[in-house]
């Protein structure tokens, strides 16, 4: 047992799977989606014998994540783009998310599917992640509507079973964020109320120093 078994599954069951609905950039290890409004990112992470120790793992454990790279929303940092494509890493999406296993096993850690040594238990901690996609293509439905995305960002506290990465309830990046999302909506009001908070943070002088700098930023 080792990675290059973990990837070879991921493309065979996982991959072929996405590639049905849509995801159209594929490495060993992440996938994308692009649409008009943004990126999903798919994203099976592995760990090194470093981490597994740590956590009492093997190194043929995985973790899914997922994460919604919205483009109307100018980021703090550029992704990586290759063949003229945004290929957003998940750790770098405005929003995240993870599947979470739903099979017993060895390890007590809630986000991850521990696999035995001999990879015995593989198939079916691959058939579980299987089972849960449609789960996933929900999570990223939802991020495809622009004012579900601006609600939570204006009201919903982090939880790592839904959405999370966007910042506790007030902050800066949500100010940021927010106000950006409320711009595409057309709402300028709002929009202007969250980028003054952004830029009275004083996080963000490296990109602007005032709400019409903020503005000029917008897609």
């Amino acid at each position: 047992m080792d990675s290059k078994t973990i990837s070879r599954e991921v493309k065979r069951r996982i991959w072929t799977l996405l590639e049905e609905v849509g995801f159209d950039t594929f490495t060993t290890r992440t996938a994308w989606r692009h649409g008009a409004d943004g990126v999903d990112v798919f994203n099976v992470q592995s760990f090194s014998k470093y981490n597994a120790d740590v956590l009492g793992i093997t190194p043929h454990s995985f973790r899914v994540n997922l994460g919604w790279f919205p483009t109307y929303i100018p980021p703090r940092w550029p992704p990586k783009v290759k063949d003229g494509k945004l290929l957003p890493d998940e750790a770098g999406c405005l929003i995240r998310g993870m599947l979470l296993p739903t099979m017993s096993s060895p390890s007590s850690i809630a986000h991850v599917w521990a696999i035995d040594a001999e990879g015995k238990n593989l198939s079916w901690a691959i058939q579980d992640v299987v089972n849960q996609l449609s789960k996933a293509l929900q999570w990223y439905g939802i991020l495809g509507n622009r004012s579900e995305v601006l609600r939570i960002l204006q009201h919903d506290n982090e939880s790592f079973d839904r959405f999370w990465g966007f910042g506790s309830n007030p902050s800066p990046v949500r100010s940021y964020s927010a106000g950006y999302a409320a711009l595409a909506l057309g709402d300028t009001e709002a929009a202007r109320k969250h980028l003054q908070d952004a830029v009275d943070s004083k996080c963000f002088v490296h990109l602007f120093s005032s709400v019409e700098g903020a503005l000029a930023r917008a897609i």
